[in-house]
């Protein structure tokens, strides 16, 4: 399943074997309007969020070194809800993830759901998904990730 990153303009799609590229394009400023090379808008921040003042959170760069971004090993595909089958109804849920040290996702929370119980079934099979987790001086650490779950009916 090819992973989407969504910016306010344009949408890329990402081979998921793409991600942790040291050449990608994607670099200072990719995931913030705000020139910082964290999510959000904190101005040159080091941060996950808006902006503004209070303590850094998980950024791309900590003290110099650089974090590779996690990779997805193993996937899960979602099921329909049943009343979302019933109803024919399909799209697309944006997540927001942190995958832990372990490869496993955690704090997993809704960008833009789709209701019907399909956001609860995408947050199941992510659950379930494992990564290679991102690193820092070769050490795995707690790297943010946006991930898209689609749900089309054949």
């Amino acid at each position: 399943m090819p992973i989407t990153v969504i910016f306010d303009s344009p949408t890329i799609q990402i081979d998921a074997a793409a991600i942790g590229d040291p050449s990608s394009k994607l670099i200072v400023g990719a995931l913030g309007d705000q020139g910082g090379s964290t999510i959000g808008n904190r101005p040159h921040g080091t941060g996950i969020g808006p902006g503004g003042s209070g303590p850094p959170g998980i950024s791309a760069t900590a003290m110099g070194h650089a974090i590779t971004q996690p990779v997805l090993i193993f996937q899960v595909d979602p099921e329909f809800s049943e009343e979302a089958r019933k109803a024919k109804y399909q799209g697309m849920v944006l997540l927001a993830i942190e995958v832990d040290t372990s490869g496993h996702p955690a704090n997993i929370r809704v960008l833009q759901g789709l209701g019907m119980g399909l956001d609860e079934k995408a947050i199941q099979a992510v659950s379930q998904w494992r990564f290679r987790p991102g690193l820092q001086n070769g050490k795995p650490v707690a790297t943010p990730a946006t991930v898209q779950v689609n749900f089309r009916l054949l």
